[in-house]
């Protein structure tokens, strides 16, 4: 019998390539195309979501993408500040199934957005090329009463790379998890609790010190916390609240030696405070000396003598001297030698410190807090939260804990009632990966015949066994050819608890919803093998599957 494995194998690689053209989606689509699956979904336990992807296309034009995983290019307004369309992706209300596309380009700086209860408003301004007005931290914007959040990405051909950053704010959790090249790469969410927590830190700090922390806390009409800023963005200027902390270490360091090491090619420089500047022997400044910074230079990293002057030795020192200054540690022991001298427990001990930040990594598991929190002794693991792949094959982000996972291989607890991808699989015999033409797009797994089989670790049924098995099928069999998927606990002969017997439904990409009954109790935490059979070739592709109550 002439099957669609057979045909590949007896090809060769250049015929596989030609006869895939011929036959439906028979290979997995080409690397150098941009096409990334993407996963959206609220997990948050708030009412309706709706999701936002912004960025701009490689020749830097501002857009979203749609829910088709179309990108829209902005049109440049006649005036000044102009609403832009409506790009929502409604994500429903917490535990609604996924929404899955497939964005079929690359995108730079860009950023999902998420906010609960009401749509976010973005605007536009004219230009040679459209400026798009994101939402603000400040209490004008007119999405101040709206509660959102946003992770960011880089969508380019060297990789994908996407963060979660507290640089700007604490507020709604996001969760992400990524597959590729790089395995299986999964960000965690602000643990629960955690944005109350920091906000009452916040508050106790000013009852303490009389600094502004607490007006960093934003609240909506009934008091509930919306968001907390980082000290960057209040309302309320903090003055003179460095000076004191600043004078000790400028007097300090008149009469000590200050080096600082850049950790990379331009080594190590040494300095030390005259006539009221730092200065360092053999850099150049650029003509900006190391003066007393302000607290918005501080805390911006950005301004004044922190200024960023780029990729240089200027840049590499005044990166280490801004950390060292939010940390407050260049007075601690070990502190003349930054950043190796010190370790992350001498970080914000004195009670003059970037506290916004301190609080952040008190209580959040990751995510940067200021501009240069990469900063650390070498070797030290990074406090960031970030996922990068250079061949990315899916990404899934959350509002709330992770839940459908994408692409993502289950791990440990990982909840048998979520959409499971069947290319996520952690183990696997005889099959093979292709373009799927589903909804949401991706991939499916396909050439199954039978005695192959597919592995999903550590699903967890929880304490009360599912009613069903779903999975999401297509067909093009040849006639007369069919099969069976049995569901089977922790091996392939293991104790089966569901059955899809399957046959040629119209064709390898007509997909067709299939449920089974569960024949057998499943509760607790197990491995779950899909164990095919038949006595033909190919009968059967796989695009996910769940279990349900």
């Amino acid at each position: 019998m002439v099957t669609r494995r057979s045909l590949i194998a007896a090809a060769g690689a250049t015929g596989a390539a030609a006869l895939a053209g011929a036959l439906p989606l028979a290979s997995r689509a080409s690397a150098a195309a941009a096409s990334l699956p993407i996963s959206l979904q609220n997990n948050s336990g708030q009412g309706n979501v709706y999701a936002y992807i912004s960025g701009a296309d490689t020749s830097g034009w501002p857009g979203f993408v749609t829910a088709d995983g179309v990108f829209h290019r902005l049109q440049n307004p006649s005036a000044p500040v102009t609403p832009t369309a409506d790009y929502s992706i409604p994500l429903g209300a917490s535990g609604s199934a996924p929404v899955r596309l497939t964005l079929g380009q690359y995108l730079i700086g860009g950023r999902v957005w998420f906010s609960a209860g009401r749509k976010l408003q973005f605007f536009r301004n004219p230009g040679t090329v459209p400026g798009l007005v994101q939402p603000a931290l400040v209490s004008s914007d007119p999405n101040w009463q709206t509660n959102w959040t946003f992770c960011e990405f880089t969508y380019n051909s060297a990789n994908l790379y996407a963060n979660i950053s507290y640089v700007d704010m604490v507020a709604l959790p996001i969760a992400m998890t990524s597959t590729g090249s790089a395995g299986t790469q999964t960000v965690s969410p602000l643990p629960s609790g955690a944005l109350a927590a920091i906000a009452s830190g916040l508050r106790s700090q000013h009852a303490a010190d009389g600094a502004p922390w607490d007006h960093l806390v934003a609240t909506d009409s009934s008091g509930a916390i919306l968001r907390v800023m980082a000290p960057g963005h209040s309302p309320t200027d903090f003055g003179g609240y460095w000076n004191s902390y600043l004078d000790r270490v400028w007097s300090h360091y008149q009469s000590h030696t200050l080096t600082i090491d850049t950790q990379g090619a331009f080594g190590a420089f040494s300095g030390t405070v005259s006539n009221g500047a730092l200065t360092f022997a053999g850099l150049n400044t650029n003509g900006v000396p190391f003066t007393k910074p302000s607290a918005a230079d501080i805390f911006g990293c950005a301004s004044g003598p922190l200024y960023n002057s780029g990729p240089d030795a200027r840049g590499a020192v005044t990166a280490r001297l801004a950390a060292a200054l939010n940390r407050s540690n260049l007075l601690v022991s070990g502190g003349a030698s930054q950043p190796n001298g010190v370790t992350p427990a001498q970080y914000y001990q004195d009670p003059i410190t970037n506290h916004y930040a301190r609080l952040v990594h008190e209580h959040a598991n990751i995510g940067y807090a200021f501009p240069y929190d990469d900063v650390g002794p070498s070797g030290s693991a990074p406090v960031d939260g970030h996922i990068q792949d250079p061949a990315p094959t899916s990404w899934s982000i959350s509002l709330g804990p992770g839940g459908d996972s994408g692409s993502t291989p289950p791990g440990d607890g990982t909840s048998a009632y979520a959409t499971i991808q069947a290319e996520s699989h952690s183990a696997q015999s005889g099959t093979q990966t292709e373009a799927c033409s589903d909804t949401g797009g991706g991939l499916d797994v396909g050439y199954i015949a039978g005695g192959d089989w597919l592995k999903y670790s550590a699903l967890d049924f929880g304490s009360a066994s599912p009613r069903q098995f779903v999975a999401r099928l297509a067909s093009g069999a040849d006639p007369g050819v069919s099969g069976a998927i049995r569901v089977r606990l922790d091996s392939t002969t293991g104790p089966q608890i569901a059955e899809i017997d399957f046959a040629n439904n119209g064709g390898w990409q007509n997909w067709q919803t299939v449920p089974a009954n569960i024949t057998a109790a499943a509760t607790g935490v197990h491995d779950v093998y899909l164990v095919f059979t038949n006595a033909g070739g190919d009968f059967v592709n796989i695009n996910w599957f769940t279990f349900q109550h």
